[in-house]
């Protein structure tokens, strides 16, 4: 088994974006719509594959043959994980770089950039 790295990235997203972050709902409207604005257009330019939100409820699966089920360990919201993006990039810097143009930053989110490996079986 080989893993090769491909030019997809994800971005996790964490933070107050994840959230309503103490925000009106029409502030939050706005927000929303900045951010659409913003995957809509790196998605016209072929760059964005996938973003979604995902839900707060969690479970974590453990122990011998996943014998063990939680409703996840209690995370801080900067912490939380709100959802994820997909994007093809030349490299990490260049994901870094377009991960550093959404609009969420300004209410307290953050993105993690990670590199996706394929796992080849031959």
């Amino acid at each position: 088994m080989k893993k090769t790295l491909t030019n997809q990235y994800m971005f996790l997203a964490r933070g107050a974006s994840c959230d309503n972050g103490g925000l009106s709902p029409k502030e939050m409207q706005a927000q929303m719509q900045e951010v659409y604005a913003w995957i809509d257009r790196l998605t016209k330019q072929g760059v964005m594959t996938a973003a979604q939100p995902l839900t707060p409820e969690r479970k974590i699966v453990s122990g011998k043959n996943g014998g063990i089920v939680t409703d996840g360990i209690a995370a801080e919201a900067k912490e939380a994980i709100g959802g994820f993006f997909m994007i093809n990039a030349a490299s990490m810097e260049e994901a870094v770089q377009i991960a550093r143009t959404c609009p969420s930053f300004k209410h307290g989110a953050m993105l993690e950039v990670r590199q996706i490996a394929r796992l080849d079986f031959d």
